[in-house]
């Protein structure tokens, strides 16, 4: 354990004991070791032979001062026969992990530092060994343990040892359906006394295979009878560490190394204080997987223990000292309108336990509730069930048991090749490797280009067919508009009507919020609607753009000999508009340019903030684009080579009313990444532009199309991913990377942004590299934790794109949620936090993806924030309940 007790003898009060008790009894052996309650002290010499304990006792009694008799608190008096079958005293004596410690830890100090098993990059030397345990029985412990061990054995494809340490119930055999296979003296209990009087069992007699496929196996223990009795008589779990060879430890290392070699070794514990539970859980253990009923009978036991885990270390030799890593598993959980409130009831209760040691994992953030507690609820036909089937759908509420535990399971050695030029190559990889987080509208046009993934959603939207594109902020639209721009759409020359403020061949006539007031002011004028301003504007567009356009001479006269600016272009616009005949003659010319068999595609992209931000500015912008879908549905019968691509974004296209606006419903795309290889192939085709990393690539599929990642299969996808950043992710909820990256970065309506992603890469290749200077890693190019210290990074720049650019009416719904510091909400909380029409602005924060629903089942609904804004709203899981 990290601490010893400060009253513990010193060695001064040693010697003098041994001093005492030599001269008492002539021609003694004296041995006296230190644990957590005081002096163990063994006293081994022929004269006992003679007398009785009681005699013995008296013996080294006499004379003894009572502060040093008071600091022994056990006496071993042995004869040197009788001393053979006790063996020798462990020099390690001191650090036997037993409740006394653990509590009196539980109520110490906060450790300075906690390394789990999951923080570390490299994998553990040897198989991890997960403990179930649970205060009070019936809570779903060993159904728990067995669900999880079918799931890593059959879903993972992993080698499992189960041993049954409940050995005064057990029943895992039951679970498995194998208690008919075992043999007398079979078993964990067998092996323990074997252990204890310095026999060598083999382990592997005592395993009974549970499947065919040769990857789950149970260590019983043992078979009940009248034998089975008398041997749990005379197990002494409390003299494993008082002597040297440690029959727990020896039991854990013999299974780990013998030829059954398991991945992972799950060990059912006793449930209460009993004196075999201690040592599993704070000393053999990597995890311990605490399952609970949220009864207030459950709350002071199970917070000692959580406080006891947290400030222990384990017996497994590493480079830092690791801390056991605990898991909570709230069981059985009752169907009905209760069982939300229970499940939130638990986990806050978590949340206090470990809210002491938030800031003990140094630059590893803090851990969560949400993130280490698992809820399962109550299913009759498990509890009823004498054993755990096989079946998925019974097995699926444990899935998550079964990833936590993958979280920490050694990954097989990568293939040598691969291994080799990662460790070769990183160096160079990590200079080379670039994620540019700027927007569409600033990257250089050939690093564009060179970036832009044209996915099958790219095609798809990108349909001449296809007028209206709907997206979120973020999603790609003004990078769909970018790659129309520059020719993408083969057969189809562009025209840029509207374009994005910060677009860099901005052309003249894509105006600002000041030009639309002087042309709503025109419109106003002469009594004209938007659909005229749209018919003006995109003539001029073809006509100053499109070379053949200029034979038929300009759409009206006051656009001949135009001069530059955006000023002479609202100029002309107003003109023509202020000529009763203008739009009229403008429709014409467009007619006639449509004829001459050119193939057009118009471009309206920057809508959103063209227009402004002030209410009146967007009301204006409602108008504005409601007239132009307008005209859009009006012209596209009468235009076979012109059409138009219009991108809006998904909460404008909602607010807007309109006539007809049920024509769009077929004809329209919304921007949305569903696919999590599509998305993650834009992080990859920056990646791939590095030399080194695509040298990396060669070695993990030398026919990978290293440039045209477009076309690469989810299977390739998968192999690039896992060499950019691996595939397993610690310490998390979810085991694998593409899951976490997938999920976190994920709005509350299940949107993703491209933007996130490569910030969340730009972040983690900066922290990377500072990091390989203190440690190297090189089973990837970037470490699988790097994405995990950097989301906090991506989580400010999403909120504020949300806030500042999108919906700034929601500032007030972020403020109650940053005021109110947790996760999930009340919809009573926000609708007292933000007073006057809550109900609008609490619809429009699930619109936009800020919030979602959780529990719409109650009276009140709950809803949770997305960790993609969870971090910059300062919003944790944590509170009394």
């Amino acid at each position: 354990m990290k601490e010893m007790r400060n009253d513990m003898p010193d060695r001064e009060a040693i010697e003098e004991l041994v001093r005492h008790v030599t001269a008492a009894v002539p021609e003694a052996e004296v041995h006296a070791v230190p644990d957590s309650s005081g002096l163990l002290v063994r006293v081994v010499a022929e004269a006992f032979a003679s007398v009785g304990e009681a005699e013995r006792k008296q013996w080294v009694d006499r004379g003894l001062p009572a502060t040093a008799a008071a600091r022994v608190h056990s006496w071993e008096l042995l004869t040197p026969a009788e001393a053979q079958w006790y063996g020798d005293l462990s020099a390690d004596a001191g650090r036997t992990p037993g409740w006394p410690l653990a509590f009196e830890l539980a109520e110490g100090a906060t450790p300075q530092d906690i390394t789990f098993a999951s923080d570390l990059d490299d994998d553990l030397a040897s198989a991890p060994v997960v403990t179930f345990y649970s205060l009070k029985g019936g809570v779903g412990r060993s159904t728990a343990l067995v669900a999880a061990a079918r799931r890593l054995s059959s879903e993972h494809g992993l080698r499992v040892l189960c041993i049954d340490m409940d050995l005064e119930a057990p029943g895992l055999d039951t679970l498995f359906g194998i208690e008919g296979e075992v043999g007398s003296d079979q078993g964990v209990l067998s092996a323990l006394l074997q252990y204890e009087f310095g026999d060598e069992p083999s382990v592997l007699q005592h395993v009974v295979p549970v499947d065919d496929a040769g990857r789950l196996y149970c260590m019983p223990a043992g078979r009940l009878d009248s034998t089975y009795a008398a041997q749990l008589r005379s197990l002494e779990p409390e003299i494993w560490y008082r002597e040297r060879v440690n029959a727990l430890h020896k039991l854990v290392d013999d299974v780990r190394t013998s030829n059954l070699r398991p991945d992972v070794v799950l060990i059912d514990s006793r449930t209460g204080m009993s004196p075999v539970a201690a040592p599993l859980l704070f000393d053999v253990s990597d995890m311990a997987v605490v399952c609970f009923h949220p009864h207030g009978q459950a709350r002071p036991g199970t917070e000692l223990l959580t406080k006891a885990l947290l400030r222990s270390t384990t017996r497994r030799p590493a480079r830092v000292a690791l801390t056991p890593e605990p898991r909570f598993v709230v069981s059985p959980m009752p169907p009905g309108l209760s069982a939300a409130r229970l499940a939130e009831r638990a986990k806050s209760w978590v949340e206090g336990w470990l809210e002491p040691f938030g800031t003990a994992r140094g630059e590893a953030r803090a851990l969560s509730a949400e993130e280490i507690t698992h809820v399962v609820p109550y299913n009759a036909d498990v509890a009823f069930s004498d054993t755990v089937a096989t079946a998925g759908g019974e097995l699926a509420p444990y899935a998550r048991i079964a990833d936590w535990i993958v979280q920490i399971v050694p990954e097989p050695a990568p293939e040598p090749a691969l291994h080799r030029r990662t460790s070769a190559g990183k160096a160079a990889a990590l200079r080379q490797l670039s994620f540019s987080t700027g927007t569409a509208e600033l990257l250089d046009h050939e690093e564009f280009l060179q970036d832009y993934v044209v996915t099958r959603q790219v095609n798809e939207t990108a349909d001449p067919d296809v007028p209206l594109i709907l997206g979120r902020k973020g999603t790609g639209k003004t990078a769909l508009f970018r790659w129309l721009a520059a020719g993408g759409l083969a057969g189809w020359k562009p025209v840029c009507v509207a374009t994005p403020n910060q677009f860099r061949e901005r052309p003249d006539w894509s105006f600002g919020p000041e030009n639309y007031a002087a042309i709503d002011a025109a419109l106003n004028r002469n009594r004209l609607d938007w659909g005229a301003f749209w018919q003006v504007l995109a003539t001029l567009a073809i006509y100053r753009t499109h070379g053949p356009a200029a034979d038929l001479g300009a759409p009206h006269p006051a656009m001949e000999g135009i001069g530059p600016g955006d000023y002479a272009a609202t100029r002309v616009i107003v003109d023509v508009l202020a000529d009763p005949m203008g739009p009229l003659q403008c429709a014409d010319w467009l007619r006639r340019a449509d004829a001459q068999g050119d193939r057009l595609i118009l471009l309206f992209d920057g809508l959103d903030t063209a227009f402004g931000h002030s209410p009146d500015h967007r009301r204006l912008r409602s108008a504005a684009i409601s007239g132009l879908l307008t005209k859009q549905a009006d012209l596209a019968p009468r235009l076979k080579n012109v059409r138009f691509k219009i991108l809006v974004r998904q909460d404008i296209w909602h607010s807007l009313r309109f006539e007809n606006k049920s024509h769009f419903y077929g004809l329209s795309r919304r921007l949305q990444w569903e696919e999590r290889e599509e998305y993650f192939k834009v992080v990859l085709k920056r990646a791939v532009r590095a030399e080194a990393f695509r040298e990396i690539l060669g070695a993990v599929n030398d026919q990978l199309p290293e440039t045209d990642v477009a076309s690469w299969s989810p299977a390739q996808v998968a192999a690039a991913w896992g060499a950019l950043v691996g595939e397993r992710m610690r310490g998390e909820r979810t085991a694998f990377t593409s899951n976490w990256v997938w999920n976190r970065l994920a709005d509350g309506n299940g949107d993703h942004s491209p933007r996130s992603l490569l910030q969340l890469f730009a972040a983690a290749l900066e922290w990377e590299r500072e990091e390989e200077k203190r440690s190297g890693y090189d089973r990837s190019v970037l470490r699988p934790r790097s994405l995990a210290l950097s989301l906090e990074r991506v989580s400010e720049p999403a909120l504020s794109a949300l806030l500042d650019e999108e919906f700034q009416e929601l500032r007030d719904v972020a403020n109650a949620l940053r005021e109110y510091g947790r996760t999930p909400v009340g919809e009573d909380v926000l609708e007292e936090a933000l007073g006057k029409t809550p109900e609008d602005l609490i619809g429009l924060a699930q619109e936009a993806g800020l919030i979602a629903v959780i529990d719409s089942d109650g009276a009140v609904r709950s809803f949770r924030v997305p960790d993609l804004y969870r971090w910059a709203l300062s919003v944790t899981r944590r509170g009394p309940m």
